[in-house]
């Protein structure tokens, strides 16, 4: 083998060992939030199995993104999300959801305090896509048939303000009792 198919090799392993690295651990020791789910038909045979979601964070409006209207390009927003006041039951005990309460273009200040998190917003229909909008799952997974609207989601959001779904779970009154055959409800009361 001559020098530089070792050295062209080891720089692929070397970039590859990073990039992983980097991926494993962005999203580690960062604010969780849980976002509410709206519907929406996750049918798509060609996708692999996942669950489609839909946040009503994803409204310019509902994210409260003043000029949205003005907006001719894709333009990376920052959306802060504070508790809505809402709970639900979770395996870890009760859950905050979270609601949108102000949005700007410019990047905000990193702290754990308050929470944003980046998104795209699309110019014209006045979406704002953060990258979570669908949850891949296994073929025996009981949220393969589960629904957006239906779930909420757990949101790891790190210092670059990336979000990534972590866990959903069933969207239930934090009082009602579990149901036999919904598998996130037993777990939340174990």
């Amino acid at each position: 083998m001559t020098p530089w198919l070792r050295i062209a090799l080891a720089a692929q392993i070397a970039f590859f060992a990073f990039w992983g690295a980097r991926l494993l651990t962005s999203h580690r020791d960062v604010a969780v939030v849980w976002l509410a789910t709206e519907p929406v038909d996750p049918r798509d045979l060609l996708s692999g199995h996942y669950v489609a979601l839909r946040y009503g964070i994803a409204s310019a409006t509902t994210a409260q993104c003043q000029r949205a209207g003005e907006i001719t390009s894709p333009t990376t927003v920052y959306v802060q999300l504070a508790s809505s006041g809402e709970t639900i039951a979770t395996a870890e005990g009760l859950a905050a959801v979270s609601e949108p309460v102000a949005c700007q273009t410019t990047i905000p200040h990193q702290s754990r305090e308050p929470v944003w998190i980046a998104g795209q917003l699309e110019p014209g229909n006045g979406r704002i896509v953060y990258g979570i909008e669908r949850m891949f799952v296994g073929e025996g997974n009981p949220l393969r048939e589960a629904q957006s609207g239906s779930v909420v989601a757990k949101v790891a959001i790190n210092d670059q303000f990336e979000a990534r779904v972590l866990d959903l779970v069933s969207k239930r009154a934090p009082t009602e009792a579990p149901r036999d055959d919904d598998p996130d409800a037993k777990e939340a009361t174990q």
